[in-house]
């Protein structure tokens, strides 16, 4: 009996082991782009996160890691052209993977992908240009993070000028780019000739 006993409980602690292994490495919070323009009072120490999309393929998933571990969702990252807005605890992150579906994905080398969100300010990331080879299945892609803080500029005058009104927007993906302050100056400056 005891070696019955001894046989039945392996397999049980193995899936203990497996469920605990899986509950980990899938702590990440799933956040979505916000997608009216209301300027809520945000959480203490939080800040909006801007990212840029840009892909020929919908992707199932983009983890991004750090002071929070995050997951922007298939609803958000379909195929083309399109920013995506998000309330994020202030803090150090980087881009970790990027799944094109649900065991297919691309885990991407530490460094260039780093960025800041800084508390009570919009922080533009950069645009994430991502483009696929393989119809059904993905063969290569080509991944770039590129600044294009003008069309950031645009998209939030369009989409949410309330959460621009009394937020500064900052750049604060790889590299440095003074542009989003040049561009506050100049329209603080046609207010105040108003």
């Amino acid at each position: 009996m005891k070696l019955m006993k001894g046989i039945l409980m392996k397999p049980r602690l193995s899936l203990v082991l497996i469920l605990a292994i899986s509950t980990l490495f899938g702590c990440a919070q799933k956040i979505e782009g916000i997608s009216k323009d209301v300027d809520k009072q945000l959480a203490e120490n939080s800040g909006y996160l801007l990212i840029g999309i840009d892909t020929n393929r919908g992707l199932h998933s983009i983890i991004i890691g750090g002071t929070k571990s995050l997951m922007l969702t298939d609803k958000d990252l379909q195929s083309g052209t399109n920013y995506i807005l998000v309330d994020v605890p202030a803090g150090q992150y980087q881009i970790e993977d990027i799944k094109f579906g649900r065991y297919v994905y691309m885990e991407l080398e530490e460094g260039y992908w780093n960025f800041e969100v800084k508390p009570n300010q919009v922080s533009y990331v950069g645009d994430l240009y991502v483009k696929t080879v393989g119809f059904w299945m993905v063969s290569s892609a080509e991944i770039l993070l590129e600044n294009r803080s003008t069309s950031a500029q645009l998209f939030l005058e369009e989409k949410f000028p309330n959460i621009l009104k009394s937020r500064q927007v900052r750049y604060s993906g790889p590299g440095e780019d003074k542009f989003l302050e040049y561009a506050e100056r100049l329209l603080a400056g046609k207010e105040a000739a108003l």
